[in-house]
C-alpha cells in the first residue's frame, strides 16, 4: 500500500504486508503521513467509519469514491446538489475496535457528490463539507487525478525494476528489494521535480520520467571521486538536459473497467487428488464434464495405444 503526491509521483510512505493483509488494514498506518493540508484521494473500498476517522484524526481531508452502500443518512441537502449525510460504525466494528482498544466516533458527518460516468451513477464521498468553498465539479475532476498513481506504479514496476519477478528468494530479502525500489525512485523524482521547478517552472508530469533515469544511470560512473563543486555543477547540467525536451500536456485519460479478453487457445487443467491425476477441465468451458478424448498426464497417439514407461 503506497501513499504518493499526484503532482510528482514521489511516494511519501508505503506499507508492505502478508498474504492475508488486506489493503484497509495497510492503509491506516499511512495517516501518520499525512497532515493538515493534506487531501487524500482514494478508491472505492477504502471507505469507513473508522478510515475517516482515522486519517481526520490526522489532519487531513479525504475524497474517496462510495459504494452505493456507504451513502449513509441524508441530512441536508446544500447548493450545489451534494449533500450531508451522517454515518455511524457497526456493531461488530465497535466490538472489534473496543477489544483492540481503539475508540470511535460514535457517528461521522461527510459529504456526498454524485456524479455521471457515463451511463452510470457515482458516488464522492468527502470531509470538505463547504459548497462554497470546494464546489462538487471541482472535487469531481480533482478525483479523476487519482490515476496518477497508476503511472507511479508503470515507473516503479517497468522502468526501475526488474519488470519481473523479485530476486530475492526470503520474506526479508523481498522487503529490503522494494524498500530499495521505492527509494531509487523517490529520489529520481525529487530530481525530476527540481528540474520543473527551474524557470519558467513547468508541471512535473511534463519532465520526461524515463529520460531522468537515463541520465542519472548514465553520470553515475564518471562522478566517482568528484569533488562537490563538479557534482553541483552536473546536477545543474543533468537538470538543463531533463527539461530539454519537455513532454506534451497531460490529455484527460478514461479508462472503464472491464474484464479482460479472454484466451482464445483453451487450456487444459488438470486436477491431482490423492495422488490420482483426474481427467482436466478446459479453462474456459463451465461445464463439469470430463472429457473422455483426453488423458491427462499422458501423451494421446493416435492409431495406436500409448506405451506406459517401463
Amino acid at each position: 500500500m503506497v501513499l504518493a503526491e499526484i503532482g510528482t509521483h514521489g511516494v511519501l510512505d508505503a506499507r508492505l504486508g502478508g498474504y492475508r493483509d488486506g489493503e484497509r488494514s495497510l492503509a491506516y498506518p499511512l495517516a501518520c503521513s499525512t497532515g493538515p493540508g493534506d487531501l487524500v484521494i482514494a478508491d472505492r473500498g477504502f471507505w469507513s467509519v473508522e478510515f475517516a476517522h482515522v486519517f481526520t484524526m490526522a489532519g487531513a481531508d479525504l475524497l474517496v469514491r462510495l459504494q452505493s452502500n456507504h451513502l449513509g443518512t441524508a441530512q441536508e441537502e446544500l447548493p450545489d446538489g451534494s449533500y450531508l449525510s451522517m454515518a455511524r460504525p457497526g456493531k461488530e466494528v465497535r466490538l472489534k475496535a473496543a477489544r483492540e482498544g481503539r475508540m470511535l466516533p460514535r457517528h461521522v458527518i461527510y459529504r456526498v457528490i454524485t456524479f455521471t460516468k457515463g451511463d452510470r451513477v457515482a458516488y464522492l464521498g468527502t470531509t470538505l463539507l463547504d459548497s462554497a468553498q470546494y464546489p462538487a465539479a471541482e472535487l469531481v475532476a480533482l478525483y479523476r487525478e487519482r490515476w496518477e498513481i497508476e503511472l507511479a506504479f508503470d515507473e516503479i514496476k517497468n522502468h526501475l525494476g526488474p519488470s519481473g519477478p523479485i530476486r530475492s528468494r526470503t520474506p526479508e530479502g523481498v522487503r529490503q528489494d522494494l524498500w530499495a525500489y521505492l527509494a531509487v525512485h523517490h529520489t529520481i523524482r525529487r530530481f525530476a521535480h527540481t528540474a520543473a521547478l527551474a524557470r519558467p517552472a513547468v508541471d512535473a508530469d511534463r519532465v520526461s520520467y524515463l529520460k531522468c533515469v537515463r541520465i542519472i544511470r548514465r553520470s553515475i560512473p564518471s562522478q566517482l571521486g568528484a569533488t562537490t563543486a563538479k557534482l553541483a555543477r552536473s546536477l545543474t547540467e543533468a537538470g538543463w538536459e531533463a527539461r530539454s525536451r519537455l513532454l506534451p500536456v497531460r490529455r484527460n485519460r478514461d479508462c472503464p473497467r472491464a474484464i479482460k479478453k479472454p484466451n482464445r487457445w483453451p487450456v487444459l487443467r488438470t486436477r491431482a487428488r490423492g495422488g490420482t491425476v483426474q481427467p482436466g477441465r478446459w479453462a474456459h468451458n463451465p461445464t463439469s464434464k470430463a472429457k473422455s478424448s483426453r488423458r491427462a498426464g499422458r501423451p494421446a497417439l493416435k492409431g495406436r495405444l500409448a506405451a506406459s514407461p517401463p
